[in-house]
């Protein structure tokens, strides 16, 4: 993985945690430390925490480390008093939450209410945006401040469901109008199950450059 991010130009990898994917075999503390070795940034690590409900929040030897921000997803109608009290307790284990937009979860709104309230930051997942169905403009305007990763993958509707293909240029232009509103964007990462990994970061790079990889 590391060589194909690499070989791409790319500068670092966003990595979930507990999935049973092969990076994590010898545990996350030296996986990442594979990474990091390689010679690459880890720009976020993720969980399937789901902010708002019950024993949301596990924290477990380390896991996930407070060293990087975390992904997590939320609910689609989360309690205020709940979230905060989850946030404030991920705070104080020195973790910082980023939430994904994901089917099944909050809508981009909702999000951007969340973020804006608590101070939360949002990772743009664009599947998870074209699945809540409210990929609009003046919604993503609002929830730009908040954005501080995305996730580009090339899908494609189908009768099962959205399928993942090679990434196009059009595919970013979502990006764009988050770029153009401001959003502090610290990292553009892939995520394909095309088998395209190389030719998707060489489409990043064309359209955005080299400034989140």
């Amino acid at each position: 993985m590391a060589r194909a991010v690499l070989r791409g130009g790319g500068g670092g990898v966003d990595l979930r945690i507990g999935k049973g994917h092969a990076w994590e075999c010898d545990g996350v503390a030296a996986g990442l430390a594979e990474f990091r070795a390689a010679g690459l940034d880890v720009f976020f690590t993720g969980v399937g925490w789901r902010l708002g409900e019950p024993e949301a929040v596990q924290i477990v030897e380390g896991v996930p480390p407070k060293d990087y921000p975390v992904k997590v997803f939320c609910v689609p109608e989360p309690d205020a008093g709940l979230v905060s009290a989850q946030l404030a307790e991920a705070a104080e284990a020195g973790l910082e939450l980023w939430i994904e937009t994901h089917r099944g979860g909050a809508d981009i709104l909702t999000l951007a209410g969340v973020a804006a309230r608590f101070g939360v930051g949002v990772v743009v997942d664009l599947l998870g945006l074209l699945e809540s169905g409210d990929h609009i403009r003046p919604a993503l305007t609002e929830l730009a401040p908040h954005v501080r990763a995305v996730q580009a993958k090339g899908v494609r509707k189908t009768s099962c469901g959205y399928r993942h293909r090679p990434l196009v240029d059009a595919d970013l232009d979502v990006v764009e109008v988050l770029l153009s509103a401001g959003a502090p964007v610290r990292a553009i990462t892939i995520e394909t199950r095309a088998g395209t990994e190389t030719a998707d970061l060489a489409v990043v790079t064309k359209r955005l450059g080299g400034t989140h990889r």
